[in-house]
């Protein structure tokens, strides 16, 4: 029989247990797709969903004297994406049984509906990079479709207003997509698991991506075993137009995480992240002809932390590279340093409060999709440049989920970001507030 502490690890557990993914220097969680592919694939475990059903059984008459209705309803709606709960769970309760067939819920077909109001403001004040204010709304609407258990697909629409923009509305999409899984893997075409589900570090992949091109299209990979988790993409950015000579942009991304410990035999883990991110930026038989861009980012690096989730340590070695046939940047080569060390104030059920300690030092360091902050070089504007970059951070994140109801859930997120540039002596800041609806539990976005 579970007491009551134990009722409330087991949801913390469920709602929680893909906290320990944060690869940058704030757990972007918020901006995360809600299907099954995000935790199944990030976490630092090697436990596949199947084994974690079989690891892990809950008897749901038990379960019902413990827990209310409204819990359980929670639990089914999230236990899909968590092979994490799954694992850590059976190191507790792993005499369990459950009789509730899992194909009950992974496999059903329905709607969603999704809502993000952000404002993030940038207050940077440097002359090579003043900051940038994000505010709006984001909508999206659709139907996920299980033709088999093994190929599922979606439809849908994103739509975004800007606040202020006289156009509306900003940003109308389409979501599209299909996803093969089997065993370790999953295959998706069309409408990517984008932006932050990557899990690059900002300097090479800017968050705010989420707000200027929200949806990514093209091919993506997943798959994992004991000693690795990997994922790998296309993202068709920009067409060519040839009579406008607008030229096509694609970027190639992957990421390589190795997993030296085996994290379900010891109280800590340890990950040594990698990733290569490749921007293009051509096209041939243009009316008129463009300088053809290719430039390289990627970084390799160390994480390691308690699975309770109190601090995390993690440090980074950054590189980017121009092999542009003609130099389109102002530097050709660069590097630096980013480490973080995150401490969890508050790691409860539905809340979580962390700060987070940051410092980043590099040289003619440029990245096409990273965050500003941290480049060299602005995107687009080689005029606009600080050759060496050296500042330190300290970053506050509030986190809360509220149910709303069976399959219903609300995110707050909100953030508050002091930096100090040490050569410059300069402070600066940016603040973000981010509120996140979703309905349904087959999530299009």
């Amino acid at each position: 029989m579970f007491s009551k502490t134990h009722k409330y690890l087991i949801l913390f557990l469920f709602l929680f247990g893909g906290q320990k993914l944060g690869f940058s220097q704030l757990d972007n969680l918020i901006f995360k797709h809600l299907g099954d592919i995000k935790q199944k694939y990030y976490d630092y475990s090697y436990t596949t969903t199947e084994e974690a059903v079989e690891a892990v059984k809950i008897d749901t008459n038990a379960a019902d004297s413990l827990i209310s209705a409204d819990s359980l309803a929670i639990i089914d709606s999230i236990a899909e994406s968590n092979a994490s709960f799954a694992r850590d769970s059976a190191l507790f309760y792993s005499s369990i049984k459950q009789s509730k067939n899992d194909n009950d819920y992974r496999y059903k077909s329905g709607f969603s509906f999704g809502n993000l109001v952000y404002c993030k403001n940038n207050e940077y004040g440097e002359n090579n990079n003043p900051g940038q204010t994000f505010f709006g709304n984001q909508l999206w609407v659709g139907g996920k479709s299980y033709f088999n258990q093994n190929l599922s697909g979606s439809l849908g629409v994103f739509i975004q207003y800007d606040f202020g923009d006289n156009n509306f509305p900003s940003k109308f999409l389409p979501i599209f997509q299909l996803k093969y899984t089997s065993k370790n893997s999953n295959f998706v075409a069309g409408s990517l698991y984008g932006n932050s589900n990557h899990n690059l570090i900002e300097p090479i992949y800017n968050y705010e991506n989420n707000f200027t091109k929200p949806i990514e299209y093209g091919l993506q990979y997943f798959t994992q075993n004991k000693l690795f988790t990997y994922q790998s993409w296309i993202d068709w950015r920009q067409f060519a137009k040839i009579e406008t000579s607008e030229q096509e942009i694609i970027s190639f991304g992957q990421t390589l995480n190795l997993h030296p410990v085996d994290s379900n035999h010891y109280p800590i883990y340890i990950i040594i992240p990698t990733s290569l991110l490749v921007y293009h930026q051509g096209g041939e038989a243009l009316k008129v002809p463009q300088r053809i861009q290719t430039a390289f980012n990627g970084t390799v690096g160390i994480r390691l932390g308690d699975k309770l989730n109190h601090i995390r340590f993690e440090s980074h070695y950054l590189f980017s590279n121009d092999v542009s046939p003609v130099l389109n940047h102002a530097f050709k080569n660069g590097n630096g340093s980013l480490t973080n060390l995150t401490v969890f104030l508050k790691n409860e059920t539905y809340k979580q409060i962390r700060l987070v300690a940051s410092y980043f030092n590099a040289i003619e360091f440029y990245s096409a999709l990273g965050a500003p902050l941290f480049a060299s070089e602005l995107p687009g504007k080689p005029n606009y440049q600080a050759r060496t970059r050296e500042f330190a951070m300290l970053r506050f994140q509030y986190e809360k989920q509220i149910t709303l109801g069976n399959n219903s859930m609300l995110f707050i997120d909100l953030r508050a970001e002091p930096i100090y540039h040490i050569q410059q002596k300069l402070f600066a800041f940016s603040t973000g507030v981010y509120l996140k609806m979703n309905i349904g539990s087959n999530n299009i976005h």
